[in-house]
């Protein structure tokens, strides 16, 4: 695509590069993480709205007739980026990318044990069982979580590892950003990424707090400092305790605060990981911490909370049916205002990681891998 094509998908929003987020036409700014639309922070691949004749449009044509949600699954499988400098085609990058009913009828699964790694929110859906279908269906196909050696597990730590050569395919909640492509470049391969579920921010409290709900405004104010007891926001009398992982390593608060990341407040409280996070919100009267949703739904010990956009009282839950669903029509239709892609970054080397990024990514998006997704607690494509 032309470095200077606009970033669309069927309704001409635009997509931000930087945290993936689907923006009104005309944005000149990421709603989610606010950084300013140029050439390099959009999106690179467009959503395809018209398919062009021949193959791609007649299998986009018979996606949509064949496969339940065809036309929502194809737009989010579509949206592999790359850098402009690569100058590298999302239909070249993706033909090996396809959709199957079984994970056993995926192709060209690579005999041997490969290192994966990076967002630990990954870990409920193989805490679901899919890497052991996998291995059922593949016998000779295993995989090794593989941590850092120097600093926890994280999606940023999984894609320096994956440049390194450290892993053959790495999990991120997070769209790559132009440096990433161009170290993997210069060190004689691509990246790709592919997208294999939706996530949604959820933040929860301590189960005895009981508001209605929190503006995005208001959980900016409460991570800013600004905000410091319950009763300013409808609440109790009680000092609010916030808790978050460390910025530097997960972009959650990135994602929450964008630029105004520099106004993180001193009282933020840094947790090391989920289970710590819930651990200690569970057992603070005033805490408050927030997380992808896989994590989070089906915990007892704390109480997601409903959030609404800006600064108004339009309270959305992340959760139905008792905390065990997400809230599937609230992420579609754009009402619950944070959900992010979940991506299978590939090294695109030519060689056997290559092979072993592609097979895993297209066992998660066969019907069967969607399943996994499900249960883990996010949002399948299909």
């Amino acid at each position: 695509m032309n470095n200077n094509e606009s970033s669309s998908n069927t309704k001409g929003s635009v997509i931000c590069g930087w945290c993936s987020y689907d923006n009104p036409p005309g944005s000149t700014q990421c709603q989610r993480c606010h950084k300013p639309f140029s050439t390099a922070s959009l999106s690179t691949k467009r959503l395809i709205s018209k398919p062009s004749t021949g193959l791609l449009g007649l299998f986009a044509l018979l996606l949509f007739v064949c496969v339940g949600g065809g036309l929502f699954l194809w737009q989010q499988v579509r949206l592999l980026t790359s850098s402009p400098s690569l100058n590298i085609s999302s239909e070249k990058n993706s033909s090996d990318i396809k959709l199957y009913n079984s994970i056993q009828e995926v192709p060209n699964v690579p005999d041997g044990t490969f290192n994966y790694g990076g967002a630990v929110l990954f870990a409920s859906i193989t805490a679901q069982g899919a890497h052991e279908a996998m291995t059922k269906a593949h016998p000779n196909f295993h995989l090794v979580f593989t941590e850092p050696k120097n600093s926890l597990p994280s999606q940023n730590a999984g894609l320096k590892m994956l440049i390194d050569g450290d892993l053959s395919f790495a999990q991120s909640a997070v769209a790559l950003q132009d440096t990433e492509y161009k170290k993997a470049q210069a060190r004689g391969f691509m990246l790709d990424q592919v997208p294999v579920a939706i996530d949604i921010i959820v933040f929860f409290t301590n189960p005895s707090l009981s508001i209605p709900g929190l503006s995005l405004d208001q959980l900016k104010d409460i991570y800013k400092g600004k905000i410091t007891n319950w009763k300013q926001v409808g609440g109790p009398d009680l000092e609010i305790t916030p808790f978050a992982r460390d910025p530097k390593t997960v972009n959650l608060l990135n994602v929450l605060l964008g630029p105004e990341i520099k106004q993180l407040s001193s009282r933020v409280q840094i947790v090391n990981d989920y289970t710590d996070s819930i651990r200690k919100v569970a057992a603070t009267p005033g805490g408050i911490s927030f997380g992808g949703s896989g994590p989070i739904l089906g915990q007892h010990t704390i109480r997601p909370l409903a959030i609404a956009k800006g600064n108004s009282q339009n309270y959305v839950q992340p959760f139905i049916s008792e905390g065990k669903q997400i809230n599937v029509s609230a992420v579609r239709d754009g009402s619950y205002p944070l959900s992010r892609r979940l991506f299978i970054v590939i090294r695109r080397d030519g060689k056997i990681d290559e092979q072993v990024g592609v097979a895993y990514a297209n066992m998660l998006l066969s019907t069967e891998g969607q399943q996994y997704v499900a249960k883990g607690g996010f949002l399948p494509l299909r």
